[in-house]
């Protein structure tokens, strides 16, 4: 079994990737907890370092799991598609009040699995967002890739009380000290672990 995250921001290493790995690290530690991590993987996929464009509606998808446009998504493909993957967990900025471009223009080429059998059925989807303030679109960017999730036919995990990670990328403290933002994230791993185990029974 494996869980996928993934960082949407156009940055690399900052704010975002720094609570996908909060929230992947207390889902390792969670799910050994429950004695339910043998066998379990994380993988982070940083969209920061890859180049795509959003989907061009060519319907090449629709005569297979293939994508007509040869770029950096290409190799996010086989990753995706793998029977292994039980989840996914989003990890997006707020831009403009919504996801960034990047996690947008992934979740829309994420279509070709949905036209070859709805691969994502019953998978696990979780979302974290970080925004510019404490209340800077966090929860609404959430509801906007879990909307997403929702046409693939996901099982939408949030973190125990709220819709899923928010953190504050402008926290005095750095993103470190978003002490509020990491147990969020955290939060959403223990849940998705938890989830995952009953799936796994």
């Amino acid at each position: 079994m494996k869980i996928v995250g993934v960082s949407a921001s156009a940055r690399k290493n900052k704010s975002t990737r720094f609570l996908l790995e909060q929230c992947l690290d207390e889902l390792k530690e969670s799910a050994a907890a429950q004695g339910k991590g043998k066998g379990l993987e994380v993988e982070v996929i940083d969209l920061a370092a890859l180049r795509f464009h959003g989907c061009l509606a060519c319907d090449t998808c629709k005569k297979g799991v293939k994508c007509s446009q040869q770029d950096d998504f290409q190799e996010l493909i086989p990753k995706l598609a793998a029977p292994e993957v039980a989840g996914i967990i989003v990890a997006t900025p707020v831009y403009m009040g919504c996801m960034s471009s990047q996690a947008k223009a992934f979740l829309d080429r994420t279509v070709l699995f949905r036209r070859n059998g709805f691969m994502f059925k019953n998978k696990l989807g979780g979302v974290i967002a970080v925004g510019g303030s404490r209340n800077g679109g966090q929860e609404l960017t959430i509801q906007a890739v879990h909307a997403a999730m929702m046409i693939h036919d996901m099982i939408i995990v949030g973190d125990g009380d709220h819709f899923g990670g928010t953190g504050w990328a402008n926290h005095s403290d750095g993103h470190q000290g978003d002490t509020t933002g990491i147990a969020t994230a955290r939060n959403l791993g223990r849940r998705m672990a938890e989830v995952a185990a009953l799936m796994r029974e």
